[in-house]
């Protein structure tokens, strides 16, 4: 009796080994198989902005790395967060992905009340891969020249100095907040759905001010149809070591800036996690990407799943308590 009890447990014993054995295996092919067709990459913001320049730079890289292709789709509108809901409503087989921000990840859940997401929730982060820093720049039909001639302007006449954002909610608009709070002066929000028509209209001397990308940005100072103010980051910029920073210019709290980074939603299968993560580090590791990268303004900055999933939510409630101060609402 005791040999047959001890054969039938070594016969289960092996029976959940070569399960075991089957399930890595599976998982295995499941990771190599993915993906066996196109793959979308849903972007919450319109064409030329840097989600978007972003994004297709990756998605070009990993097409061909994987020999599938990765298509941009622009679902813009609500500060990136259309987006993001679709992303989060889609089913989790790693044929759906997006290049989130912090605004519809970390932002927006504190100005829109109704989001039909939880970022806390409803994705799966991947990989972070770039920090955005923000500049701040004026119309050439302005005579400003300084953070310093802005704040005078908005002290003297409030209300009258306009500003641009890519929308209500984004870090745009917080950036532009923070400082109207730090300067105590009240300025005039003007919210476009992107970075491109902003600058046109600042361009065209329709609004004064915005504080954007330097992917944005930079173009457009560069070539001079807009003047460099400050930038909002805690040291110059090495592409741009001309321009002061906004504590230099005696506001150093006004700082501050925007991750971009790959989520699928919740759920989504180890396997392709795994795989994704691999093919984005090698991508974010070839020389030539960190220069065409450098070059558009941002910052690399890599963080695999575990660590991305941290900084989503350590900046999740770092901007919370930022619309809190400033009083940041939907306007």
């Amino acid at each position: 009796m005791l040999e047959i009890t001890r054969r039938r447990g070594l016969a289960t014993v092996g029976t959940a080994l070569i399960a075991a054995a089957t399930g890595c295996a599976a998982a295995v092919r499941a990771e190599e198989a993915w993906p066996q067709r196109p793959v979308t990459i849903i972007i919450g913001f319109p064409p030329g902005t840097a989600t978007d320049s972003v994004g297709r730079l990756l998605a070009d890289r990993l097409s061909r790395s994987l020999g599938q292709r990765f298509i941009i789709e622009n679902r813009s509108g609500q500060g990136g967060s259309i987006g993001a809901a679709a992303v989060a409503r889609a089913t989790p087989d790693g044929y759906t992905i997006t290049i989130g921000a912090s605004a519809p990840q970390a932002i927006n859940p504190h100005i829109y009340p109704d989001l039909p997401y939880d970022p806390r929730k409803d994705f799966t982060p991947v990989e972070q891969l770039v920090q955005l820093p923000y500049m701040l720049v004026a119309g050439k039909h302005t005579a400003f020249r300084s953070v310093a001639d802005i704040v005078d302007k908005a002290r003297a006449q409030p209300g009258t100095v306009t500003y641009a954002t890519t929308g209500n909610g984004t870090t745009s608009q917080l950036m532009m907040a923070m400082l109207a709070k730090e300067a105590g002066v009240r300025m005039t929000h003007v919210p476009y759905r992107g970075t491109a028509q902003s600058l046109t209209d600042i361009v065209a001397g329709r609004v004064d001010i915005t504080f954007d990308t330097m992917i944005g940005t930079l173009p457009f100072a560069r070539d001079g149809r807009v003047r460099a103010i400050a930038v909002g980051t805690k040291a110059r910029v090495p592409i741009a070591l001309e321009i002061p920073t906004t504590a230099e210019a005696g506001f150093p709290g006004t700082q501050g800036g925007a991750w971009l980074g790959v989520f699928g939603p919740a759920a989504l299968p180890a396997p392709v996690v795994r795989r994704l993560h691999t093919e984005i580090e090698a991508v974010l590791a070839d020389t030539a990407f960190q220069r065409a990268i450098a070059e558009m303004g941002a910052v690399m900055d890599a963080a695999g799943p575990e660590d991305f999933a941290k900084i989503v939510r350590d900046d999740y409630n770092r901007w919370g308590e930022i619309v809190r101060v400033t009083g940041t609402r939907l306007e």
